[in-house]
Parts: structure tokens; sequence; C-alpha cells
């Protein structure tokens, strides 16, 4: 309480506060340089993680089914070649009515098995949309990634889901999930229309390289970074000093000069804060001695506010 008397004695009543080197060190003030930094705003989603056996039977089914059509287009082609026979024979009077009666009515028949094929992948397909999404799939019509790396227990599938009322419209295609104490990256595969994660609103299905002692059904909690990056700096927790109900760091320049600057700490991150304005990279704030400062500004009229 002495120092703070001597040194509120020669203190003027506005402006920054200064004190000289003797004093800074009988107050213990401690600088830190601040560095830049950058955040987004995110989005907390909740899932859990997916047994592939589903979608791995769907892709086999899909594969039959696209097998089938193939096998019918060909015996159409096959079944054409031979009426063109059978019509230019009939023609030369080479072969009977009966004949190319017999081979029109086989090129119908083959023709009426495609068509049904055709019905039965389309059928398939549209299903298969309508549960896991376009992105979904358009892997399983082609044998995409990640079936394969499911199939050989490479990766995982991971259901995430946002709170009621929460939408994006273009989900990242990247990101970071905590599953079993372990944060681990994911890859977007793409939105999908039903639910999927914990919560009960707006799903979307990533990937991620297999974990080992995740099973399937495990929670998985994850950060969807949203909008674009801001640039600022990471203030140390240890310089906000509080006053009337607000923040304060004291920004140090040459000659022993401090000046106070009221901060937002909307945005705390780590043991710190995130601040995107009045402060800058590079600029040196006091993280310890901070009290003895206060004391000073007492006796000041209050910094102006950060809005």
């Amino acid at each position: 309480m002495l120092l703070v008397a001597l040194l509120i004695a020669g203190q003027a009543a506005a402006g920054p506060i200064t004190i000289g080197k003797a004093k800074r060190q009988h107050a213990g003030i401690v600088l830190a340089t601040l560095q830049a930094s950058r955040i987004r705003q995110s989005i907390r989603a909740l899932g859990v993680v997916l047994d592939p056996a589903p979608l791995i039977r769907l892709s086999g089914s899909i594969a039959t089914l696209k097998a089938q059509v193939a096998a019918a287009k060909a015996k159409v082609v096959l079944e054409r070649q031979q009426m063109s026979q059978a019509s230019a024979l009939y023609k030369g009077h080479t072969t009977s009515l009966a004949n190319y009666q017999k081979a029109a009515e086989d090129l119908a028949s083959n023709q009426a098995l495609l068509t049904d094929a055709q019905v039965k992948r389309a059928a398939q397909l549209a299903s298969t949309k309508a549960t896991w999404g376009a992105v979904m799939a358009s892997v399983l019509r082609h044998d995409g990634e990640p079936l394969p790396q499911l199939v050989a227990g490479k990766a995982i599938l991971i259901g995430l889901s946002l709170p009621p009322g929460t939408t994006l419209a273009s989900p990242p295609q990247h990101a970071e999930a905590e599953v079993a104490g372990t944060r681990i990256p994911l890859r977007l595969i793409g939105p999908v229309p039903g639910r999927l994660g914990r919560y009960p609103g707006q799903s979307f299905l990533y990937q991620a390289a297999a974990q080992p002692g995740v099973p399937v059904g495990t929670t998985v909690s994850a950060t969807l970074p949203v909008g674009p990056q801001r640039k600022g700096v990471l203030v140390p927790g240890s310089a906000v000093i509080w006053r009337d109900g607000h923040a304060l760091v004291f920004r140090a320049a040459k000659g022993g000069r401090y000046q106070p600057v009221r901060i937002a700490t909307k945005a705390p991150r780590g043991s710190g804060y995130f601040v995107v304005r009045k402060l800058h990279p590079g600029d040196h704030v006091v993280v310890r001695g901070g009290g003895v400062l206060l004391g000073l500004l007492e006796h000041t009229p209050a910094p102006p506010d950060d809005d």
C-alpha cells in the first residue's frame, strides 16, 4: 500500500499511467508479447460411431442389381442381332414365319426383363439416396471411398447431428471430433436426410481412420467450424484485470507508460481470451503486477468501451 501511495502521488489525472524503472521493478511488473491468432465460430455436434455392415450389404445389393441390368442389356443386344438375322432370312424366304415370330418374342421378353432390372435398380438407388443422401448413394453406386476402407476395417463412419433449429448450408469438409477421450480428424462424406447423431437436427456423415478400442455406438462430440476466420490476438488470462465489471489489460509503451485497454471476453480460448479489437500482435501487456497499476487507475477516468 505504501508503494501504491507513493506512485499515486506523482500520477497525472488522465492518460497512460507512467512509472519509473526502479518502481516498476519494485512492483514486480512482468510483460508478455501478444501473438497473432485466428478463430472461427463453431457449432457443437453430437454423434455416434455407426455400424458399417448395413451400408456394406446395401453396396452388395446395388452391385447385384447393376450386374443384372448389365446381363439383361447384353441379352437384349444379342436378341436384336438374332432378330435382325431372322428378319432378313424371312424377307428372303429362307426361314419360316414361326422362326421369325419366335425371334421377335424372345427380343420382347428380354426387353421386358431389362426394363424390370432397370426399375429395380432405380428404386434401390432412390431408396438409398432418401436414406443416406446423394453423396453416399453415389459412393455405393460406384464402390467409391470410403467403402473399400470400411470393408478392410481401416475406416469408421461417424454420424453427426446438430441441435434443433441449427442448420448448415455448407458443412465443413474437415472437422475434429472427440471419441472415447481421443481427438481425431474427420472428413465429410455428405449430408444425410435422416437422423444419424444424438441431436434431433440436421445430420451429416463423416469418415475417420479406424480407432482401436472404439466400438460401434460410441458417442462422438465434434466441433464444426462455420463462417470466415477472424484474426486477432490471444490475451493471457493473467493479463486481465477486472474493474467495475469490465475486463482491462495494461498495454506497455516506451518510457514506462501503461495504457489501460478495455477488452471483450466473449471468446474464451484455453487459458485466455481471443481479442479482435484494440490489441495487436507484438503488443506488450502486463501479466504480473497489474494490481499496482489498477490502484493507480482508480484515480483516472475509465478507458473507453470496446463496443
